[in-house]
Formats: C-alpha cells, sequence, structure tokens
C-alpha cells in the first residue's frame, strides 16, 4: 500500500505563546512520552520554511496513539508531513522518527537517501516501546547514525519506571576519535520536564576533534600547496591553502594525515562511484575525509561531492611567450608606426618624382625650381632630412619657398624621430607578447593544458588538434608555467593567475630576473573551494572557520603574501628612469654605417668603370644633374 504524504496544517483562531506551550504541565505516565516529544519538537525544531518530516516503524496501536497525541500537543505551530518525502522535494532537515524498539530503525534508515534527507540536519528518535534504560542496542543504533554521518541526533527512551531518558553519542572525544560515544544528557519524569535545562540540539554539535587524525587528499600544486617533506617520510602542507588548513587543524584541534592520490593523477576526474580517478576518488571511495589542492567548484563535481563555501576567487589564463626578439635594425623602425614611415615614404617618393622629371626639363626651368647654382637637388634633400647643410642657398622666391618648407618639414620629422629612438632604445628588445584571447586563437601556437581544463573550450572545437595535456606528476603543470619565462615560444599554457604570480615573486631570480608574461583576458573565474564526501558532517564545521578568515581578510593576505600580482602593472609601464646607451642599444646605427661604407665604396667602384664605359657615364653625368 503506497501511504501518500500527508501534510497537517492545524490553524487556530487563538494562537498560544510559545512560552506558554512550553511550561511543564501535570503529566502522567502515558502523557509523559507525547507531552517531552511536543516540547522538544517545539523548542528546537520548528522551521520558517520546511515541515516536521515524521516517519512511523507502524500506523496502529500505542505507536499510532503517541503520533495522534504529539501532533495535537503541537497546536498547529508547526508544519508537519508524513509518510516518505515526495520525489523532487527539498531535503527534510527537521526527521522525527517513531520506533517501536530501536531494532526498527533499520527499516525506516532503508528508505533515506541524501536527496531527500538533509543528514546535517536535526533528528529525533522516539522509542514507543517500553524497554530497559540499560539497552545493549544504543551503540549499534548510533554506528548505524554515523555511517550516514547523522550527527545532530537524541534518542528518547520511554522506561518501565515512568522516566524518559534522553541519549545522544559524540563521535570525537578525548578517547574516542571517529567512532560513537554514548552519552546520556537528560532525564525527565512527572515533575521534571523543562527540555530548556539542557541544550539537547547545540547550535555546534561539533566544536573540536580532540587530536584526532583526519585524512586529507591532496597534492602539490604551487602556490596552492607546497610540500615539506620530513625526513621521517611525513609532508607537512605550506602554501596558503596550507597555511588554512593548518589553521583550521589548529582551531579545531585535528591532527592532519595526508593521503597522495595514486598514479601521480592530481586532481583526476569525477563521475559515478568506481569510475572516477585522482584525488575524487579517493574522496568518493571514503580513503580520505576531504580534500583540498586548488579545487575548483564544478557543477558536474558538486554532483557526486559536496563542495564547501569558497575560499578564494581566481582567474584561468594564459601563459604566453615573451615574444620575438627585436633585431638591431628592426629597432630603429620603431619609434614610428607604419601609417607614419608610409607616408613618409610617400614624401620621399615624390621628391624623386620631381627630382626625376626635372632632369628632363631643360636648364631655365631646373633654375626656376631649384634656384641658380644648385646641383644634385635629390642628394640635398635627403641631406636636409638627416640634418645637414645645404649650400649655395637659392636666391629666388619659388626656390627658397620650396627649401623652406622643406626645411621645416624635415625638422619636425627628424627631431620626432630622435626624441622617440632614444626612449625605445632602451626599451624591452622583443615584440609585445600576446595580450587577447583573439591574438592567441589566431596564433598558430599550440594549447598545454591538464585535462580537466578542455570543459573551458567545449564552443571552440577548432583547436583540439593543437590541445597537449600535460602529464600528471610532481608540480607538473607549474614546472610547465616556469618553463615559458625562457624556455618556450612555441605553445601557450593554460594555468591559474596564481601559479604565475608565485613565479614572478619567487623564482625569477633563478631563471634571470625574466617575468612569465600572461593574456590581460581571462577565460574563466573560478571559485575555489573544500571538497567533502557527499554527507560529510565536515562541511558545516570547516566552512565556520572559514567565513570567520574571510571576513578576517587572512586568506587575501596569504594570497598576496605568496604571489607578485601588479606584475602585470609594471610591464605594460615599460619605461622607467633613463639609462646610458650601450653599444647594444646602437647596433643598428652601426649596421647602417657599415652598409653605407660598403655602398660608398660600391659607387666609388662604378665611377672608376665609368671612365672606360661610356653608357654607365652617361647615367651617372644625368644623376648629378
Amino acid at each position: 500500500m503506497i501511504l501518500w504524504p500527508l501534510v497537517v496544517f492545524c490553524a487556530v483562531w487563538e494562537m498560544p505563546s510559545t512560552q506558554a506551550a512550553l511550561e511543564p504541565a501535570e503529566a502522567t505516565a502515558a502523557t509523559l512520552l507525547p507531552t517531552v516529544v511536543s516540547d522538544i519538537l517545539l523548542h528546537y525544531f520548528r522551521h520558517s520554511f520546511q515541515p516536521l518530516q515524521i516517519y512511523q516503524s507502524s500506523r496502529t496501536g500505542e505507536q499510532g496513539d503517541v503520533v495522534g497525541a504529539v501532533v495535537r500537543l503541537l497546536r498547529g505551530q508547526c508544519a508537519v508531513s508524513l509518510g516518505p518525502v515526495p520525489d523532487g522535494a527539498t531535503a527534510r532537515t527537521r526527521n522525527v522518527l517513531f520506533l517501536d524498539d530501536l531494532a526498527a530503525l533499520w527499516q525506516i534508515l532503508a528508505e533515506f537517501s541524501s536527496g531527500r534527507n538533509d543528514y546535517s540536519g536535526r533528528y529525533l528518535l522516539v522509542v514507543t516501546g517500553d524497554i530497559d534504560s540499560d539497552t545493549a542496542d544504543l551503540p549499534g543504533v548510533f554506528e548505524e547514525l554515523w555511517e550516514r554521518n547523522i550527527v545532530d541526533v537524541n534518542v528518547l527512551v520511554r522506561c518501565q519506571d515512568a522516566t524518559v531518558l534522553v541519549y545522544t553519542y559524540r563521535p570525537y572525544s578525548p578517547s574516542h576519535c571517529g567512532s560513537p560515544s554514548v552519552e546520556r544528557v537528560a532525564c525527565f519524569d512527572g515533575a521534571s520536564r523543562n527540555v530548556r535545562v539542557v541544550n539537547l540540539y547545540p547550535r555546534h554539535r561539533i566544536t573540536s576533534f580532540h587530536n584526532c587524525p583526519l585524512q586529507v587528499g591532496t597534492f602539490e600544486v604551487r602556490p596552492y600547496t607546497i610540500f615539506d617533506r620530513k625526513a621521517d617520510g611525513s609532508i607537512e602542507v605550506g602554501g596558503f591553502e596550507g597555511d588554512l588548513l593548518q589553521l583550521l587543524a589548529q582551531r579545531l584541534q585535528f591532527r592532519i594525515n595526508v593521503t597522495l592520490p595514486p598514479n601521480r593523477m592530481e586532481w583526476g576526474v569525477v563521475g559515478p562511484k568506481g569510475n572516477s580517478t585522482g584525488v575524487m576518488r579517493l574522496l568518493q571511495d571514503g580513503k580520505v575525509d576531504f580534500v583540498i589542492a586548488c579545487m575548483a567548484m564544478d557543477v558536474t563535481r558538486n554532483l557526486y561531492l559536496k563542495p564547501g563555501i569558497a575560499h578564494l576567487s581566481s582567474r584561468v589564463v594564459f601563459s604566453v611567450p615573451p615574444g620575438r626578439p627585436y633585431s638591431a635594425f628592426e629597432k630603429l623602425f620603431r619609434p614610428f608606426r607604419r601609417n607614419i614611415w608610409v607616408g613618409l615614404s610617400v614624401y620621399l617618393a615624390g621628391v624623386l618624382l620631381t627630382v626625376g622629371g626635372l632632369s628632363c626639363a631643360s636648364p631655365p626651368v631646373r633654375a626656376f625650381v631649384y634656384g641658380d647654382g644648385v646641383r644634385m637637388p635629390l642628394l640635398n634633400a635627403l641631406y636636409l632630412l638627416f640634418g645637414g647643410s645645404v649650400l649655395p642657398v637659392p636666391v629666388r622666391n619659388f626656390p627658397r619657398t620650396l627649401f623652406i618648407l622643406w626645411l621645416l618639414f624635415t625638422f619636425v620629422i627628424r627631431t620626432v624621430y630622435q626624441g622617440s629612438l632614444y626612449l625605445y632604445l632602451q626599451r624591452s628588445a622583443t615584440y609585445p607578447p600576446l595580450a587577447t584571447l583573439d591574438e592567441v586563437y589566431r596564433s598558430t601556437l599550440e594549447y598545454h593544458m591538464v585535462s580537466i581544463a578542455m570543459r573551458f573550450f567545449v564552443d571552440k572545437p577548432e583547436i583540439g588538434p593543437r590541445v597537449h595535456f600535460i602529464p600528471p606528476g610532481l608540480n607538473s603543470l607549474a614546472s610547465m608555467v616556469a618553463g615559458m619565462s625562457d624556455r618556450y615560444d612555441d605553445r601557450v599554457v593554460l594555468c591559474p593567475l596564481d601559479i604565475v604570480a608565485y613565479h614572478n615573486r619567487f623564482r625569477k631570480r633563478t631563471l634571470g630576473g625574466k617575468p612569465i608574461h600572461v593574456t590581460r583576458d581571462s577565460i574563466t573565474r573560478f571559485p575555489v573551494t573544500i571538497y567533502y564526501q557527499p554527507k560529510s558532517l565536515l562541511t558545516n564545521v570547516f566552512d565556520r572557520e572559514v567565513r570567520k578568515l574571510d571576513q578576517s581578510g587572512l586568506m587575501h593576505f596569504w594570497v598576496r603574501n605568496y604571489g607578485d600580482y601588479d606584475f602585470q602593472t609594471r610591464l605594460e609601464g615599460g619605461g622607467g628612469d633613463p639609462k646610458k646607451l650601450t653599444n647594444s642599444h646602437l647596433a643598428g646605427a652601426y649596421q647602417i654605417f657599415v652598409v653605407a661604407l660598403l655602398l660608398s665604396v660600391l659607387v666609388f667602384v662604378v665611377e672608376l668603370v665609368s671612365v672606360r664605359v661610356r653608357s654607365l657615364r652617361i647615367v651617372l653625368d644625368f644623376c648629378i644633374r
């Protein structure tokens, strides 16, 4: 028979106050248990948005009478749901289990699931049958609850002497680590049944692990986690996530046992149980209590694992090569952009065409344009362009006007070029690195990344042939990023910005002061968190401490302490203080000088040959007209 959920909403015109509902009243042996249960529910289980979920091991006889009496005593102050939780409903955080005896617990727990029941919520187990107060079944009951990570729980037992005993357990105590320690917390009778006397559901059930060990799944990802391997084989975890872990261990009083992923699989992939790899598999198989090592929040991970709150937000960027070095000759063209060089070339071409055309004109026409006694006008124009002087100076108005205009033009161009050249000779000797994602996609560089990063490029299948996965290994991603400073110029590496900032702060000195460059654009932002087992009780305990650290700004301080996050501003700012020019700065000028000397020698040889070759002499005479 299918039991449909029955939600009971008791509406009354005159709602009694909570204080009046909780005031002790005379209770008989028959009504003591329902009275204590209703008082506990009103004081600890009322919720603004969730009903009180009631489970019964049987619906007849004495247990049915107890449940009915409890519902009546609630007086409409709680929404009550009877029966199984419907599919798709919110996981219940307030659960009450009515049992004929403790052995009936397994029947009800068989219907539980993490989707319908929030194991971190509050639970109350009510045994409606009379049993001996020294029951031997309680340890087994609490073992089963501990297997499901149900900790915030109390068990009410009605004894034959007309008393109600309340039991709970502590999974961590000075004498127990990860195993239930049964504890009796209260005893109610007809004369004393005020549930406020003892805090049955403290706000923080676990505040200390009493120096018990917790298994931590991690691996080295500098600067998130930095390993310090001790002589005895143990590993001490540093880095800013390692510092977070150490502080959590100090505040919550637990010992850190590091477990490395098998076969150096690092993050691995997550899927249904048995299909995961890396630290994901360690967590799913229950070999570790939580994992911490640059664990980005991900929809797929959240489907199979339980994330904590984010303690850090970072960016995923491309680490790019520093850029091809400029040749000494290319440096001479840096002060002007291409459009200015094109404009200057057009001007010089116009001068060349004008001089060439006038060379075919009559001497009076040339004298009218150039002025009397002016020879080699093309050479004079170039001489002025490079700052030389011209003699004789034209006398007539028209050639003098042309001369002044050209003199003004060359003066401006030469001054601007010389001023900019002094700065550009001292600046970076390489082409600027790739700065945007579009530039990266247009390039022919290879893409190197860890395998799980391919999810960022599902909309760009065209880059697939150029993708190379970084093999898992000891700090393999950071080693690949470190090589981008001077070793690799054929690839880009996808990595978190924190890895680059760490290198540019601590490791660039060992590599000749060469920083690693990244794109201005980021692939995505990602929150970093700690992942737990799906039913873990550690999530709320750790999140409480992480929130305190986040509010204090300590996490931000650690992150800045492990990396240089201002390197992009300094690299883009360029310039700096003036420097003395060296021969390496002027190598391009030396090259031009050598080429000019060779050209002059060639012209000298041509002139010697022209004495014997008439046609060559005619050409040379035409050039100097």
